[in-house]
């Protein structure tokens, strides 16, 4: 007798998304915000996270829109109606692509990190430093694009029935993409983990003798280590699908792609969470705008501004005096 998958997953997901979405709305504003007036904001971990927080809302727009929409009942119908025009095939697709983003991003957060605080004074911690923004943006998103190839190309994929809605795809793309997901995700918790070790090993060597800005850099490292839990999570996933996809046992995998949407709530709406509680700048500079106050600006930004209103000053009176000395000759 087969199982009904469970529909609390799905249930938690929207709740959380309704609580999250708009907080992470929120933060999102807030960074791009201070990118414009502070430059403390436009580093190269900044960047990173910025693309992180675009790819999270990105996978859940595409999850909402995709999956969520099948239960109204138009979209419903739109979806089943031209589901040969890659509708079916996104709904898949998109869950490895998103995914595949997070695990690119995770990783260049992870060792960013590494370098930012075991090897400051090295030529590569340097070079990615100084790596310009656009750069940054096209290692994050290319990387995964050219990962992603593999899964993006299939396009046989067809509702079962409309009243279900369940993506129905042939056995061997199913485990390919649940083997290619392990590999994936496992990649990244080791890369992962042995940034992470190296980082730890160097805190404990010099605990004592860490500066206050190291120790800033490293609040910032476990904020990142925090997110990288979650990955985790995913991986027992894809061991669990990777193993029924394997055996062909289809309802087991249909029973775990109802778990799914909950795993990649908490993927994507822990982001926020770990910047309110653990990047103490960032969240000052967000409650600043909740409360419609001015966002701090850079010791740097403030010179040039003086320094602007004060030869703005200067050129005022030399205009003012050559007025003057003009019309006292004129006398």
């Amino acid at each position: 007798m087969s199982e009904d998958p469970p529909t609390w997953p799905v249930t938690s997901y929207c709740v959380i998304s309704v609580i999250t979405l708009p907080i992470y709305i929120l933060v999102l504003v807030c960074l791009l915000r201070l990118r414009l007036t502070s430059k403390n904001y436009n580093t190269t971990f900044y960047t990173l996270l910025l693309q992180h927080c675009i790819a999270d809302l990105l996978s859940m727009a595409m999850f909402i829109t995709l999956n969520l929409g099948r239960f109204v009942y138009f979209i419903r119908q739109f979806y089943f109606n031209y589901q040969e025009y890659y509708i079916a095939a996104a709904a898949y697709n998109h869950i490895y692509f998103t995914l595949y983003i997070r695990c690119t991003g995770i990783i260049l957060l992870s060792f960013q990190r590494y370098f930012a605080i075991v090897h400051t004074s090295t030529t590569v911690a340097k070079k990615i430093q100084k790596a310009s923004k656009l750069k940054i943006m096209a290692v994050y998103w290319i990387l995964p694009v050219l990962i992603s190839l593999v899964v993006l190309k299939n396009t046989d994929f067809y509702y079962g029935s409309i009243e279900k809605m369940e993506t129905i795809a042939d056995h061997s793309v199913i485990q390919r993409n649940t083997l290619m997901s392990l590999i994936v995700v496992g990649s990244t918790c080791i890369l992962c983990i042995v940034a992470y070790g190296g980082l730890l090993l160097f805190i404990r060597k010099n605990s004592k003798y860490l500066p206050t800005s190291s120790r800033r850099e490293i609040s910032l490292a476990a904020q990142i280590f925090v997110l990288l839990l979650s990955f985790f999570g995913i991986l027992v996933f894809d061991c669990f699908q990777n193993y029924f996809s394997q055996t062909h046992n289809t309802e087991r995998i249909f029973y775990m792609r109802r778990i799914y949407p909950l795993l990649n709530g908490i993927l994507s709406y822990i982001n926020p969470y770990c910047i309110l509680f653990l990047n103490r700048d960032l969240s000052k500079e967000i409650i600043r705008m909740v409360f419609c106050k001015k966002a701090k600006q850079d010791s740097k930004i403030k010179k040039v501004l003086k320094n602007k209103v004060a030869l703005r000053s200067i050129n005022h009176t030399i205009r003012i005096a050559k007025t003057t000395a003009g019309t006292a000759r004129y006398r």
